[in-house]
């Protein structure tokens, strides 16, 4: 037998009657017919009551409890829904609502789990379940009330309709859909960009199917994602949500509703979140619950590729749904420092901004290995920056041999400021602005001289030499000026004579 959880997966509550006559026996053997079944769904039945005679017209029934179920029957849990008497006949006392006919399926095949008691016929067993199409027979059995158990989780009805019962299963599976919140808009979806260093904030919705039972929601994130559960700083899982089909949401509690472990030790996912048995019971078909929690795109991002989540929910007895997944994207840019000849040209220092003038600062700091210490370099030997985390102190970015590549940003306008000129260059006067749209600025080069229109491109120029002392136009000008003085001097004696002439 396949052993069970900690709770059912198909709760059934089944009255076994057997032939069409209105006289009243005790003898004979039926069948239970499963419509709807599913090849990888282990079926198993347990007789919880032994039919000792029935009146199919009237609708009497005498029962007495099978053996292997008397002591459950004693129980005080039991005697809520059962009445026992002294000669051992029960009589169903509760209401029949769905829900209280769940509630006791559950407890019956809780007890049979804890208790060791074993079904009357199971799936699992060679010739004891006989599939033909999409529905599948137990044969055989002694009449009697049954109780259908199944790996799917999913719940069958109530039925007494003929000799032979026949039950439709219903199958459904819970679903699940995964989504992440891009900042810039606030809207929900498959895809974000971001930055290294933000917190990326996700959602995942469990759709419930009917006969939920053993959910376990499985998260798996990528090395470019570091989830840390902390609530008091308000990381990790946030906020879990039960909303039922009319759409009115209740918050649910961590540690009465649900459990969280951050260490999975089979499916190397990087956290679960396992509800209550007492939550999953309570649950309906097209209910969901909304599970938000949170990660930082770190410094092993993937540069324009895809940063994974993926999420899949486990229920039932080792049965999961598809796995939903998405993706967050973030980018780099190659910053290329020139002369007016598209020469490269090294020594010039940048910082960026949000703003054209003022604004915040965008911090950087050197890219660095798994080791945090050795330098990431480009394919021309130079080292590369990445954006800091809000707890990292920016540096200035320093272009060598004319380049330097800055990665991990997210969409946006930007603007680069050149806080130092290489020597001899004018520095830039304001800001330079560049855009980043789902990829990377990089610069291209042709025969190692740059590209015009790729990457981020500052452009120096030099400015012009003035005269020195000791130069040839200072000679020029001292030369002129004698001559100057000597004109004024003969002027100046020319006149003086003149005037003597004239008295």
């Amino acid at each position: 037998m396949k052993r069970m959880k900690n709770a059912v997966s198909l709760l059934l509550v089944l009255l076994l009657t057997f032939t069409m006559s209105a006289t009243a026996f005790a003898a004979g053997t039926g069948s239970i017919t499963i419509n709807g079944v599913s090849d990888e769904t282990t079926y198993e039945i347990y007789r919880l009551l032994d039919l000792e005679s029935y009146d199919k017209t009237s609708g009497a029934y005498s029962y007495k409890v099978s053996t292997a179920w008397a002591s459950f029957f004693a129980t005080s849990e039991a005697q809520n829904y059962f009445s026992v008497n002294a000669d051992n006949y029960a009589s169903w006392i509760a209401g029949e609502d769905d829900a209280t006919v769940a509630a006791f399926a559950q407890l019956a095949l809780a007890y049979a789990q804890a208790n060791g008691i074993a079904p009357v016929k199971s799936s699992d067993n060679t010739g004891e379940f006989v599939i033909t199409g999409t529905s599948g027979k137990f044969s055989g059995l002694d009449l009697g009330y049954y109780l259908v158990d199944s790996t799917a989780g999913a719940l069958c009805g109530l039925t007494t309709t003929d000799s032979d019962a026949v039950i439709n299963a219903k199958n459904q599976i819970p679903t699940i859909d995964k989504q992440v919140q891009e900042d810039l808009t606030g809207m929900w979806g498959d895809v974000n960009t971001a930055d290294i260093g933000q917190i990326v904030n996700y959602m995942t919705i469990i759709h419930v199917a009917a006969g939920a039972q053993n959910y376990v929601l499985h998260d798996k994130m990528s090395e470019g994602l570091t989830f840390t559960h902390n609530t008091g700083i308000g990381r990790g899982v946030t906020e879990i949500k039960h909303v039922n089909s009319l759409g009115v949401e209740s918050a649910l509690t961590e540690g009465t509703d649900y459990t969280i472990a951050t260490t999975c030790a089979t499916d190397s996912c990087t956290f679960t979140v396992t509800f209550s048995d007492a939550l999953v019971a309570s649950l309906k078909a097209n209910d969901r619950l909304l599970v938000y929690y949170n990660a930082m795109l770190n410094r092993h991002a993937v540069i324009a590729g895809d940063n994974t989540n993926e999420s899949w929910l486990e229920y039932g007895e080792e049965k999961y749904t598809t796995h939903d997944q998405t993706k967050t994207h973030t980018f780099s840019i190659d910053i290329v420092k020139t002369d007016s000849s598209n020469q490269l040209i090294s020594g010039a220092k940048f910082k960026i901004y949000d703003a054209v003038t003022g604004g915040n600062e965008i911090a950087v700091v050197p890219l660095l290995a798994a080791d945090d210490t050795t330098p990431v370099l480009d394919a021309n030997g130079n080292p590369m920056y990445r954006r800091a985390r809000t707890d990292e102190t920016g540096v200035e970015i320093e272009v060598k041999d004319g380049k330097v590549t800055v990665v991990g940003f997210d969409n946006g306008v930007y603007y680069l400021e050149e806080t130092a000129a290489p020597d001899g260059y004018n520095k830039l006067t304001a800001r330079k602005e560049f855009t980043i749209a789902d990829g990377n600025l990089s610069a291209t080069f042709t025969d190692g001289i740059y590209s015009t229109g790729s990457g981020v491109h500052v452009v120096n120029k030099t400015g012009s030499m003035l005269p020195e002392t000791g130069g040839i136009g200072t000679m020029m000008f001292i030369s002129c000026g004698m001559m100057a003085v000597l004109a004024a001097g003969v002027l100046l004696v020319t006149k003086k004579r003149m005037s003597m002439i004239q008295d």
